[in-house]
């Protein structure tokens, strides 16, 4: 099979220093070095798999001729099939378990599990051709430069959880705070794309076949706030489908910086994000949006960030944000009281919401076009503006307990048909086109007031000309 890889590396050892890549020294600033790398040729498809649980790895060794014994006495392998070895070894010991394996000539899946280790010397695994996989302790305070050179069969690097001064994603391996690449895998499979300027993005996502939703090319970017609005510019007119992961010093997301950017399909940021802030419309009509991550220090998202985002079904919020949180996919306050953001794409046509929601967000169920009921309970006491606008609620009961009602509330919500009232409002705060038609004024007249409404006036081909009649029963 001929398979095109293009990567784009950027190397960023923690103290700089000297990387050789092939043939060629590139020597590293203080500044992000970024180097192209196109390989093409017929390779071995790797699976993917994740090494996280040490105790898939069953059989744990302690020399390097124990491994070459152990390995020398299992059949013929494949990468995707490698043997999974566990080995208590020191660093010095390393470049010669890297040897055993090399002579071995079978695939293997290698779990350091020493936690007396705490260095991983230059060139440990240097050449070691058949090592697909290694998991690092937590106690590895330094791993050499070249300590992967050559690996070329090298799928992905994991790194214990705990490790102060390492990280992994995705396979490749990190400084603790993702701000640095330190390695990345020969054989990690597909489109990966790592960037530190929009103008190499560009070049990038331009040479790129079209793609499809199900099929982003993902591409990860290291910049600052300057430069955010020019890379989402970028996506957007390259009509390229990307998967985005947000690294370095962007501190937030302003008002409208992704609006109308159809091909963006998930969001993630670094776990140490510095983003504090996601403004109002900063993602509106991102319909091929489909999740997004919010990072633990955001304590401000605007109204609206995500309204429009057709597709999108889930929002995550790291559990460690003390101002948010997520709950099946749909955005709250942390003490959820607010209800923020309905995901507009998520699944299932009835949502009941939780019983300690005091307030329903502006445009917080905007669009769900899925949804044909909503319980609301009774602990609500306001529906801001927006809030159930262009859904497909067919009934709605609002509790004794709601006192305020803001405008478009309910607005271009074509098959609501019954609106119950269990409670008084006052037209104080009560908006006169919170719903459409004539249901505030029946509401608000004489003989109005708690009861069920409903109407038979068909709905228009355009929502924005609906004017029902409503009739209290």
């Amino acid at each position: 099979m001929v398979f095109s890889i293009h990567v784009y590396r950027e190397y960023l050892p923690p103290c700089g220093g000297k990387i050789n890549a092939g043939k060629k020294e590139f020597k590293m600033k203080n500044k992000i070095n970024v180097l192209k790398v196109r390989v093409l040729g017929i390779i071995a498809l790797v699976a993917v798999f994740t090494l996280s649980a040490a105790s898939c790895y069953g059989q744990t060794l302690n020399s390097a001729d124990a491994l070459k014994t152990y390995l020398d006495n299992q059949p013929a392998n494949s990468p995707d099939k490698p043997i999974k070895v566990s080995m208590s070894a020191n660093g010095p010991m390393l470049p010669k378990i890297a040897e055993a394996i090399n002579s071995a000539g079978k695939y293997v899946s290698l779990n350091l599990t020493d936690n007396a280790l705490t260095t991983i010397p230059d060139k440990a695994f240097k050449d070691c051709e058949t090592l697909v996989g290694i998991i690092i302790p937590n106690s590895v305070t330094e791993i050499g430069l070249s300590a992967f050179s050559g690996c070329e069969s090298l799928a992905s690097i994991t790194v214990d959880s705990n490790n102060s001064n390492y990280s992994s994603q995705d396979g490749i391996l990190y400084n603790k705070e993702k701000t640095q690449i330190i390695h990345i895998p020969k054989k990690i499979t597909g489109n990966i794309a790592i960037f530190n300027s929009g103008d190499t993005l560009k070049e990038y996502l331009n040479k790129q076949p079209a793609n499809s939703p199900n099929k982003p090319i993902k591409v990860t970017m290291f910049i600052d706030d300057s430069m955010l609005k020019n890379v989402a510019e970028i996506i957007k007119s390259s009509e390229k489908y990307v998967s985005l992961n947000l690294f370095g010093d962007i501190t937030k997301i302003p008002s409208w910086t992704f609006h109308g950017c159809t091909s963006l399909t998930s969001v993630t940021f670094e776990p140490t994000s510095k983003v504090t802030s996601i403004g109002g419309g900063a993602f509106y009509k991102c319909t091929s949006l489909t999740s997004v991550t919010i990072p633990n220090n955001v304590t401000s998202i605007g109204d609206g960030a995500f309204r429009d985002c057709t597709s999108l079904t889930t929002i995550n919020v790291d559990t460690a944000n003390t101002t948010y949180c997520s709950q099946d996919g749909v955005l709250y306050n942390k003490n959820k009281t607010v209800l923020h953001t309905y995901p507009a794409g998520k699944t299932g046509n009835t949502f009941t919401i939780p019983n300690s929601v005091t307030s329903i967000g502006r445009s917080a169920f905007d669009k769900c076009t899925s949804l044909t009921s909503v319980t609301i309970p009774n602990s609500v006491t306001s529906i801001e503006s927006y809030a159930f606008f262009w859904t497909s609620l067919t009934s709605v009961t609002i509790p004794n307990s709601v006192t305020s009602i803001e405008g478009y509330a309910f607005d271009g919500c074509t098959s609501l048909t019954s609106v119950t009232f269990q409670g008084t409002i006052t037209s104080d705060y009560f908006a006169s086109n919170a719903f459409d038609g004539d249901l505030i004024v029946k509401y608000l007249a004489v003989g109005g007031g708690i009861g069920t409404y409903t109407t038979t006036t068909p709905a228009p081909n355009d929502p924005w000309d609906w004017k029902p009649v409503w009739t209290k029963r």
